[in-house]
């Protein structure tokens, strides 16, 4: 009888208190959750813009496209120059990048959560701009991946809470295409290392996200598409294994989207701030891919205008009319945008993948038509 009483005070107590079983998320429900996540092309900004960096703020890159980026519950860019004032120029490469501090605070306010380092410029002022850069980073809460002060720390990924899931993200890069001195600062892309870590993290992790950056645009030669199949293969064997969603990332190039065992994987987004010259593609896309409970279940086709010939910032901007009454100059805009959809709709159906165009936007749901 002395159990007995205290096991019916004890329920007493608990009612009062407002305590029930039904005050967490039935389990079904934490599992639907959608998780989106954006990813733009290469930011390549050299010491050319630090003047204006310091005059307006690196922010002014980011004016026209902060909404979509902040729009996703994870954003990743890939950043194809070290954020620093030191370090010495790597005399093997004709062309040198190095932004001025103030970009790391640009990234985080435009809404970027990870940025891969696994990029062909980023060791050309040397281990100190690294350096500069992962701390530049984390000043402002942006993990960085892909590179870092040793071969472990380039390899580890980067992990994201989301909804009370973690989101694991890795980048590697394909060094010896672009004659770097060192790959030792760089997550290597070598098959194994990837497939490794990979499947070390599937268990704790909900998703798996993995930039690959190798090759360069070259009209003249079959260097292009030669990279672009041997990302191929490597991108599929990753998915096999348990990503989530591969970013192959090529430089200066285009490509479409590619379903595989009902995982996207993204043949390159071009440039999406490159100051040097005038960019081989001024329209191109940012992808919105959502997944709910592990499983895709939309990418959302974003077009965007890169390069406004004539003006000497860089700054992204949407393909998008303002209103039902817009004027002519927003109206060429809203024709770009469904131009710029239709072109990557092209790209996209190499692939087989079928792009739905409504309006100014372009979807891909998750049906994978490959099997």
């Amino acid at each position: 009888m002395k159990s007995t009483t205290y096991y019916l005070i004890f329920v007493f107590l608990l009612i009062p208190c407002g305590i029930t079983l039904a005050a967490s998320p039935p389990a079904s429900d934490l599992d639907s959750e959608e998780i989106s996540i954006i990813a733009v092309g290469d930011i390549t900004i050299g010491s050319n813009l630090t003047p204006l960096i310091e005059r307006q703020g690196a922010g002014i890159f980011f004016e026209g496209t902060t909404s979509v980026i902040q729009s996703a519950d994870v954003a990743t860019v890939s950043l194809n120059t070290s954020i620093s004032d030191r370090g010495e120029p790597d005399p093997k490469q004709e062309l040198r990048f190095r932004a001025a501090p103030g970009l790391a605070r640009a990234l985080a306010n435009a809404g970027f959560d990870a940025v891969s380092l696994a990029t062909p410029h980023i060791m050309d002022f040397g281990i100190e701009a690294l350096e500069d850069t992962v701390t530049n980073l984390e000043w402002y809460n942006v993990k960085s991946i892909g590179a870092g002060i040793s071969p472990a720390a380039a390899n580890a990924p980067a992990w994201l809470d989301v909804n009370s899931k973690k989101i694991a993200l890795f980048a590697y890069l394909r060094g010896n295409e672009f004659n770097m001195a060192s790959l030792d600062p760089v997550a290597s892309a070598a098959y194994s290392q990837m497939v490794r870590a990979v499947q070390e993290v599937n268990d704790d992790a909900e998703l798996v996200i993995v930039w690959l950056h190798w090759g360069k645009k070259d009209a003249e030669s079959t260097t292009q598409q030669a990279s672009i199949g041997r990302q191929r293969i490597f991108a599929q064997a990753l998915i096999d294994v348990g990503a989530d969603l591969v970013l192959c990332q090529q430089l200066h190039t285009l490509g479409g989207i590619e379903l595989y065992n009902g995982k996207p994987i993204v043949y390159s987004l071009a440039d999406f701030i490159y100051d040097t010259y005038s960019l081989q593609h001024a329209r191109t896309i940012i992808p919105k891919v959502t997944f709910g409970g592990g499983t895709l279940k939309s990418i959302e086709l974003i077009p965007i205008l890169v390069d406004k010939q004539g003006q000497s910032i860089p700054q992204p901007s949407l393909l998008k009319a303002k209103d039902a009454s817009a004027e002519a100059t927003d109206k060429k805009l809203e024709e770009s945008a469904v131009e710029t959809l239709q072109s990557y709709q092209k790209r996209c159906a190499e692939l087989n993948t079928e792009v739905i165009i409504e309006g100014e936007r372009g979807w891909i749901n998750s049906i994978d038509k490959s099997q």
